[in-house]
């Protein structure tokens, strides 16, 4: 192709129109971290809708060439990504063993996180139904960038905040060790019964008395057992696991609206972030679509390099950034 073609989309968002080998070969910086959503390969051609052809992209490919391209094309990102950056390619898990033959030629460490994108299809007659996606996290880092996530407790987990008491609403955390392995051995007199344990308690004595004196733990007497209260105003949640079954893909609603054939949802692209970034970090986009990781990456004050091969996109992605039309 010619020349780059180069949009300046807020102070935190740039965006380049050209084949994305041709402008990553160009960029003088380097990025914190890289998603990518390529194509699948899945011999097909990608449009918005049936009327127009224009905005969307092909992915048919001849004998090899698919495997080709992506090997080049992650050796070239690879190249400009941070020494404890990380890359997340995204990719249907039908689709997925080419991706992970060339990350694992590339990177040391790779971690497959699975998202459940949709409920299974009832026109799928003679396959069971593909709703799974999967997100490759490459890096050559021990110290690579990572913010663990939470997510809201089920009420009927066994977290479950049953018990209350004047601060509020609490759950039991488990002080007492098993047989695996020895705790801190002591006594604890609380009303006339004693409380200890064969194998030792997890905390150590001081720690406990000063709960204690704050109206921290949970006696049992029955079993003369000890309980760490665990409020629900204070509790973080549960850290996030590598299935994703809680972020739902693009359907057609006016809180995340569908501008092109392959996009993905905000809330999606809003963890990613949050968990391989930290604020003022460089993103990187090299097939970036309708823009949806920068509008991300520009509300949580990241900066984001996008590219794209189509012109097409150009409208598409200012539009995002007037309109404001925000799901995260």
């Amino acid at each position: 192709m010619g020349e780059i073609l180069k949009e300046s989309i807020t102070d935190n968002v740039s965006l380049y129109i050209n084949k994305a080998e041709t402008v990553i070969q160009n960029l003088d910086t380097k990025v914190d971290f890289i998603y990518m959503d390529p194509p699948y390969d899945t011999n097909r051609n990608f449009t918005l809708d049936s009327k127009n052809n224009q905005t969307g992209f092909s992915d048919k490919w001849g004998e090899n060439e698919y495997e080709s391209w992506l090997d080049d094309f992650v050796s070239n990102l690879k190249k400009i990504l941070n020494k404890n950056g990380t890359i997340v390619i995204h990719i249907s898990s039908e689709n997925s063993f080419i991706i992970e033959k060339i990350l694992r030629k590339n990177f040391k460490k790779i971690e497959k996180i699975y998202w459940k994108r949709c409920h299974g299809k009832n026109t799928v007659k003679k396959k069971c139904g593909a709703v799974i996606d999967i997100l490759f996290a490459a890096t050559n880092s021990n110290k690579r960038t990572f913010n663990q996530q939470y997510i809201p407790m089920e009420e009927n987990s066994v977290w479950a905040f049953k018990n209350k008491d004047d601060v509020g609403y609490y759950s039991l955390g488990a002080l007492k060790h098993d047989r695996t392995r020895k705790g801190n051995e002591f006594t604890i007199i609380n009303k006339g019964i004693e409380y200890k344990n064969k194998y030792g308690w997890k905390l150590k004595e001081d720690i406990v008395k000063r709960l204690i004196s704050e109206n921290r733990i949970h006696f049992v007497p029955k079993s003369h057992n000890m309980y760490i209260k665990i409020y629900k105003h204070e509790h973080k949640g549960k850290p996030l696991s590598n299935l994703w079954t809680d972020i739902h893909s693009i359907t057609r609603t006016s809180k995340d609206p569908r501008l092109y054939p392959t996009q993905k949802p905000q809330k999606l692209i809003e963890r990613l972030i949050k968990i391989f970034t930290n604020e003022n970090d460089t993103i990187l986009d090299p097939v970036c679509g309708s823009g949806t990781t920068g509008f991300v990456a520009d509300k949580l004050q990241r900066k984001c390099i996008l590219i794209d091969i189509n012109e097409e996109v150009l409208p598409i992605i200012k539009k995002r950034f007037t309109d404001k039309v925000y799901n995260i």
